[in-house]
């Protein structure tokens, strides 16, 4: 019998490769937990090169990993030059499995990525199935990874649907299965989906129930903003045509040229301002009349939290995430999505003025944003069965180890 035990320590891991998205996920899910944990730590692990421009609060500790970049599917190189990428992998790995061996953790949570970039978590699954058997370790996805036939055949090449079975003790879905299963578009087995619990959409929500305590301006975001140069410029195009304040966040990832770019249009707008990040960019999207936003996860689901009327201009390459979320989304009423091709900067106007004429939506968001709560409630019933212990060791195949 299950011996009951606190969620006392949580180690959270995100590769953090490329934008925003999986450190600000982490983050809202840290602060969720130390709010309803008042004896809690937890360290979180980053590859993010900008970790330190969010707030941390207390009684979490970040660990920050040597960044990378990502330059293709499944392609990456140090984001300091000076470094071989296979070199940084193994450093990151050091780093993460004394991590995990000082901290011991009753939970450890991985962001996305089943092992890790090009694998760098094999070693510390290993370390802790033989030092911390009783560590529960459970992988936290978002619903929409890529295109179905992308993923699955991603996943066999790397091993980790041999992970999925072997090393986690349980699945979370940060979505809902009536907007996308993940079971049948990933193919998973019998045994990996009754691992799996969808929790719903992971977002801090703030709503700004009347109309009139939102100020007048339009927020145009795109996350980090490495590619987000094209909607930002078709956003600050559309607001200055209809004629409404505008304010671009071309996000701390965004190049000098890209963003002096942004700057020279927008000082011709005397409504229009740039600026380069929001430590709380979830209470702009509250009080905005609307946005526009290239579609990542959280952006997307905080958006829809707050009500505020959003279009949205998905990216494509090198993954259709988020076209394939923002899709899912507008058919249930959500937000609407304008294709980056043509003139964008036309489509833009076009949605944008409809976003502004509709205002915001009025009752029950159209999608579960439930996410939160349950993911603290797995985490937490996860160490309530943690008395029972794990096996010794992990066992991970060859094939595993050789793809890592």
């Amino acid at each position: 019998m299950s011996r009951t035990r606190l969620l006392r320590r949580v180690l959270l891991y995100g590769h953090d490769t490329y934008g925003l998205g999986h450190l600000r996920r982490n983050l809202a899910i840290a602060s969720h937990l130390l709010g309803e944990h008042p004896g809690l730590q937890i360290v979180l692990m980053t590859g993010s090169p900008v970790a330190g421009h969010f707030a941390v609060p207390e009684r979490l500790t970040l660990v920050q990993l040597p960044p990378v970049v990502k330059v293709g599917v499944e392609e990456y190189r140090a984001h300091d030059d000076r470094w071989n990428i296979d070199l940084v992998r193994r450093a990151r790995s050091a780093i993460m499995v004394d991590t995990a061996l000082r901290f011991r953790p009753d939970v450890l949570l991985v962001d996305h990525a089943p092992l890790g970039m090009k694998g760098e978590l094999v070693p510390v699954y290993d370390a802790l199935g033989t030092h911390s058997p009783s560590t529960r370790i459970v992988l936290g996805l978002r619903d929409v990874l890529d295109d179905p036939d992308t993923v699955r055949q991603l996943w066999a090449s790397q091993g980790a649907y041999e992970a999925l079975d072997k090393v986690f003790d349980r699945i979370l879905v940060y979505g809902s299965q009536d907007v996308f299963d993940v079971v049948s578009s990933y193919d998973l087995s019998k045994a990996v989906a009754s691992k799996l619990t969808y929790c719903g959409y992971v977002a801090r929500r703030r709503r700004v129930e009347a109309r009139g305590a939102r100020e007048d301006f339009v927020l145009g975001t795109a996350g980090g903003g490495g590619d987000g140069v094209e909607a930002l410029s078709a956003t600050l195009s559309a607001c200055a045509a209809l004629n409404v304040p505008c304010r671009i966040v071309t996000g701390p990832l965004m190049n000098g040229a890209d963003r002096a770019r942004l700057v020279r249009q927008a000082s011709r707008d005397p409504h229009a301002s740039v600026i380069e990040f929001l430590p709380d960019a979830h209470v702009a999207m509250a009080t905005a009349r609307a946005a526009v936003t290239m579609g990542g996860y959280n952006s997307l689901c905080e958006l829809v939290a707050s009500a505020t009327p959003t279009v949205v201009v998905p990216r494509t390459h090198p993954r259709r995430e988020q076209a394939i979320r923002a899709e899912l989304f507008a058919a249930r009423g959500a937000v609407s999505v304008v294709a980056a091709d043509g003139d964008l900067a036309h489509h833009v106007y076009r949605a944008l003025s409809r976003a502004l004429e509709t205002g915001p939506r009025l009752g029950p968001p159209p999608i579960d944003l439930g996410g939160l709560v349950e993911v603290e409630r797995a985490l937490a019933a996860e160490v309530r069965l943690a008395g029972d212990g794990r096996a010794p060791g992990i066992a991970v195949s060859p094939r595993v180890r050789a793809t890592a």
